[in-house]
């Protein structure tokens, strides 16, 4: 019996949005404000319009792990598996297509295969093997290799032009010159390089316990550095500018005090995921033992952490990991949980009830995880909005 203990889904988000924000102020989120209060209820019918499960198809040559992370990339899925180090694609309605890439030494392998991002436009997967990344297409056939110095176990994307962003989530640790986001070519060129923020006579240790954050939104990509409560743009002109500011007051990273002594981690916030659409920004963080998705409506320009309802399929609260693509949410859901979790009482969409009544009904508890897919995010409907492409 396999059992489905940490299931991640991977931000990689390409809407454009419905409003031209030249030179937009960066946003505060109290977040030390919204930890003290009770959340929200949201029904899920006050976001979008439709909801999906689907199963992950599970078969002899796919079966995925105890440890798992799953980007939903729209037409395809892409899932790695961290103990046997393999990549599997799946098609939009969860049917398994191939295996992408294989570990070893060869020139077309890969070593160590733990983290890895996606370029959904061009259909391409990459892979880290330490200071090199290796592209692949979706359809398992290998591209390149390509030099990436001082890739550390951070995380990456490629951008609109086909240039890759990645960081050193260890580039404290030179202190004469804390490099740590690096934009290279397709061959490896550096484009260009930003030093990272360090505070002044802190001491830092090797494993954090607070990560670094990349996502793309409107053609830019958006990065949260793992000691910073902030969120910075890169745009198309690799300028980099404030977007997003959280307000940790009182519970902010303190790297001396809680990162050094193992013991005293997760005492201060620490974001883990992030989710911009047209109209909301989703974010998943911890603090102690407690998580908490904290939902920003661009509109009322509100925020507050909340517990989403499933009231169109009658399913199951909605916890996010913070991914979507364009105006669509997904997640991924343990075949345990889906067996025993506690379901909404009504539902809008009788079909969508029934279709998931049906596929709990079926499932086994050796079985891939199921994918939630929430369907057409509620866009905001002014006279200057620009035309959306989905």
């Amino acid at each position: 019996m396999k059992s489905f203990t940490f299931c991640i889904l991977l931000a990689h988000v390409l809407a454009f949005p419905l409003f031209a924000q030249k030179n937009a102020a960066a946003v505060t989120l109290n977040s030390a404000k919204a930890v003290t209060q009770s959340p929200k209820t949201v029904l899920m019918s006050e976001l979008a319009s439709d909801v999906r499960y689907f199963p992950l198809e599970t078969t002899d040559n796919c079966l995925l792990g105890n440890e798992c992370s799953i980007i939903y990339a729209g037409n395809s899925i892409i899932a790695g598996d961290a103990q046997t180090r393999s990549f599997y694609r799946f098609d939009k309605n969860g049917k398994f297509m191939n295996k992408i890439g294989r570990q070893g030494q060869g020139p077309e392998e890969y070593a160590v295969g733990l983290l890895f991002f996606t370029d959904p436009d061009n259909q391409k997967l990459y892979v880290q093997d330490f200071q090199d990344i290796i592209c692949y297409g979706f359809n398992g056939k290998f591209l390149r290799r390509i030099p990436a110095p001082h890739l550390n176990m951070g995380t990456g994307a490629v951008d609109g032009q086909g240039s890759i962003l990645y960081c050193d989530n260890n580039y404290f640790m030179r202190k004469d010159n804390p490099q740590q986001l690096f934009l290279i070519d397709e061959n490896g060129k550096k484009l260009k390089i930003w030093k990272g923020y360090m505070e002044p006579g802190k001491k830092y240790g090797v494993n954090l316990s607070t990560r670094d954050v990349m996502y793309r939104y409107g053609g830019d990509i958006y990065f949260k550095p793992a000691l910073e409560n902030l969120i910075y743009k890169i745009d198309a002109n690799r300028k980099k500018t404030l977007a997003w500011k959280f307000d940790c007051s009182g519970k902010d990273v303190d790297v001396s005090a809680n990162e050094i002594d193992p013991g005293k981690r997760f005492q201060s916030i620490a974001v883990q995921q992030v989710f911009e659409s047209d109209r909301y920004f989703f974010v998943l963080y911890v603090l102690k033992n407690d998580s908490f998705v904290g939902l920003y409506d661009k509109q009322k320009k509100s925020f507050s952490n909340v517990i989403i309802k499933d009231d169109l399929a009658a399913g199951f609260d909605f916890t996010l990991p913070g991914t979507g693509l364009g105006n669509q949410l997904a997640n991924a859901r343990m075949v345990g949980y889906l067996s025993k979790g506690k379901r909404y009482s009504k539902a809008l969409l009788p079909e969508r009830k029934k279709e998931l009544d049906e596929l709990i009904n079926r499932l086994d508890e050796e079985d891939n995880p199921v994918m939630v897919v929430v369907l057409s995010l509620i866009h905001i409907s002014e006279p200057t909005r620009l035309d959306v492409i989905s």
